[in-house]
């Protein structure tokens, strides 16, 4: 099964969320702290006179950042509004011959593996359990 999905890196490794999830991308501007959130929140941000929580995805997924998030991507996840800090969005792709992930990883938000000769990109599932 084929489907366009939009690719971004955190540090060297790549990873992709369907884009009929994705509302927008966004380049980061300010970031207003949000008083006893759990560690991956790196705050608000400002859309449209909209205030968004942003997801540190490094902190989240315990990936150490080589650089600073320099994007957003916006989605909408259970009615609501989620940024997801990232440091690229390297390209919009229709990804094919995905595979399931190995036995090993029981991350729920996981759905899936691309396999391309020069470089793997993981399948993240947004709204699935264990994201936010």
């Amino acid at each position: 099964m084929a489907f366009q999905a939009v690719v971004f890196s955190l540090s060297k490794e790549e990873y992709a969320i369907p884009i009929e999830k994705v509302q927008e991308i966004t380049r980061l501007a300010e970031i207003h702290p949000l008083p006893q959130a759990p560690d991956y929140v790196k705050g608000l941000i400002r859309i449209r006179g909209q205030a968004i929580p942003l997801i540190d995805l490094h902190a989240k997924f315990g990936i150490k950042a080589e650089g600073d998030s320099e994007y957003a991507i916006i989605i909408e996840m259970n009615g609501s509004l989620v940024g997801f800090a990232v440091e690229e969005v390297k390209e919009v792709s229709i990804l094919e011959n995905i595979s399931p992930p190995p036995p090993l990883v029981n991350s729920h938000f996981i759905g899936g593996i691309v396999n391309l000769p020069d470089r793997i990109i993981v399948l993240i599932y947004p709204d699935r359990k264990s994201v936010v």
